[in-house]
């Protein structure tokens, strides 16, 4: 396979960066994971501005703008024979330099993961040990530092699950681990707002102007876990899966084939 890494496409184990840079030693970086369907990266205008803010948060800047990022992701895509599946956008902070900004280094790669077979089965889900941090500085942005996660992730799928939802420190509902959180309850959408300490995901926030076109109700604020154990339905959202339906929440059991909400934001 071939990535681009800063100016030039290489085979991936040719790829190198400086092991002394703090993108290396300390995560020091952000990513974006976007999807791609027939060799199109889609909502690249989302992830793209995502990923500057986050940059600018970090004390970098992006390397390419957005209209020069299409077309290098472009040819990586033909490169590697992708059609569907995504790619990854990797900004990281090279070797120190004098100056208040730096530019990132910049590795782009692809991959074939989708989501399509879960859409009629729906995932299973689980609670994370341990509690997201709502105050951390790094909580609203998709950083390097991403081992929490697996790590939760991991311990999820051993169990036999597929993902699982962290709760925060005052014991709201937050995020998963690759994932935001929605559910249903008497035809009302509810999702954790930003302020429980959540990323602000792109699908997120495309599914809150689909409740909204289609008129469907939509409550973001701070909520328990019985609430979420309460609800008619649940759904999860990234920009690979879009929206995917959830047919177990612990010992929970939920018939998604009987789901009304979520069919709707689908096809939306």
């Amino acid at each position: 396979m071939q990535v681009f890494l800063n100016d030039a496409y290489i085979e991936e184990d040719s790829a190198l960066v400086s092991p002394l840079s703090p993108g290396f030693m300390y995560g020091y970086g952000v990513f974006e994971t976007i999807r791609v369907s027939d060799k199109k990266a889609l909502f690249l205008d989302q992830h793209h501005g995502r990923m500057v803010r986050a940059l600018s948060i970090l004390g970098m800047t992006c390397p390419y703008k957005e209209t020069e990022l299409q077309p290098i992701i472009e040819k990586l895509l033909e490169l590697n024979a992708i059609s569907d599946g995504f790619v990854k956008v990797v900004c990281s902070k090279p070797t120190p330099k004098k100056g208040p900004q730096q530019e990132a280094n910049i590795l782009i790669l692809t991959g074939m993961k989708t989501y399509n077979e879960q859409y009629s089965t729906g995932l299973k889900v689980c609670l994370a040990d341990t509690r997201r941090n709502e105050f951390s500085k790094l909580v609203g942005i998709k950083s390097m530092n991403y081992t929490e996660n697996i790590l939760e992730k991991e311990a999820a799928t051993n169990e036999g699950f597929d993902e699982a939802i962290f709760l925060n420190t005052h014991d709201h509902v937050a995020e998963g681990c690759v994932s935001n959180v929605f559910w249903v309850k008497d035809s009302v959408v509810y999702t954790p707002s930003l302020n429980c300490g959540i990323l602000e995901g792109t699908a997120r926030a495309r599914v809150i102007e689909r409740c909204a076109a289609l008129r469907i109700p939509i409550r973001e604020g701070a909520y328990g876990l019985d609430e979420l154990l309460r609800a008619d339905e649940v759904f999860l959202t990234n920009a690979l899966m879009d929206v995917m339906p959830v047919n177990r929440l612990e010992e929970r059991r939920f018939d998604i084939g009987a789901y009304q909400i979520v069919p709707q934001l689908r096809r939306g």
